[in-house]
């Protein structure tokens, strides 16, 4: 007589979502991912090039916070990614993901430069600024929202999408600095030099100063957005659909 009770196989691992963890526990954690991260870069560096690890990391530390020029341009340089990592965080929230922000920032800059070269010399900083920054949003906006329409009219996969847009922009970029450099060196170089027409003002005498603080007040307001309102309370529970979408 033929049996046809099949065994129930309990799974070998299991994955569950872990409970609210105290605040010390937690900071040790993370303390332990660091640590157990820094000794296992030390034993690649080793593996690899065979260079003592402990040189390697004061050579990072030094060419970062050796002086204070190379510290602003680490914080300059870390506003630029935290500003456009704030800008797809709602995306990820809603489960779209948008692999695209490198060529919807080019776009965005693209717009930005077009309106310093052709207009930069007959408007007003101020105005350039405003003019500028409102093309670029529009722009980058445009950009990002045609893998959006295919995805809502044709259910396309964004990744692949927005990840192909990202060498469109970059091409584009590369053609327009062609137009622009007819010498060929692809450097399009400073833009309006000059006069600095159309660049962010100085403060404290620090060129990028403004760019941190205006990344660190979205960053403050981003947060509080997601975790403190309704509507970001709905994009991360609620996540891909129609209601969350209007």
């Amino acid at each position: 007589m033929q049996n046809n009770h099949k065994t129930h196989k309990e799974p070998l691992v299991y994955i569950t979502k872990r409970g609210e963890l105290p605040k010390l526990k937690q900071m040790l954690i993370k303390a332990i991912v660091i640590l157990v991260g820094i000794l296992f870069c030390a034993l690649v560096t080793i593996l690899i090039t065979g260079e003592n690890p402990l040189k390697v990391f004061r050579a990072m530390i030094v060419g970062s916070f050796g002086t204070p020029r190379k510290l602003w341009n680490l914080l300059q340089a870390t506003a630029i990614l935290l500003g456009i990592s704030l800008a797809v965080t709602p995306a990820f929230k809603m489960r779209f993901w948008n692999t695209g922000a490198e060529g919807q920032v080019l776009i965005g800059m693209l717009a930005s430069i077009t309106c310093m070269i052709y207009i930069g010399d007959s408007l007003p900083s101020w105005l350039l600024i405003l003019i500028s920054f409102f093309a670029s949003l529009v722009a980058g906006a445009v950009w990002a929202g045609i893998p959006g329409f295919f995805k809502a009219i044709w259910n396309t996969n964004e990744t692949l999408f927005t990840l192909m847009m990202n060498y469109v922009a970059a091409q584009l970029v590369s053609l327009l600095i062609m137009y622009w450099v007819p010498s060929g060196s692809m450097v399009l170089g400073l833009v309006n030099a000059d006069g600095q027409n159309g660049w962010f003002p100085s403060i404290f005498g620090q060129k990028y100063l403004l760019n941190i603080v205006i990344v660190a007040v979205l960053t403050v307001a981003v947060y509080i957005y997601l975790t403190k309102s309704k509507q970001g309370y709905e994009i991360a529970v609620v996540g891909e659909s129609e209601i969350t979408a209007r």
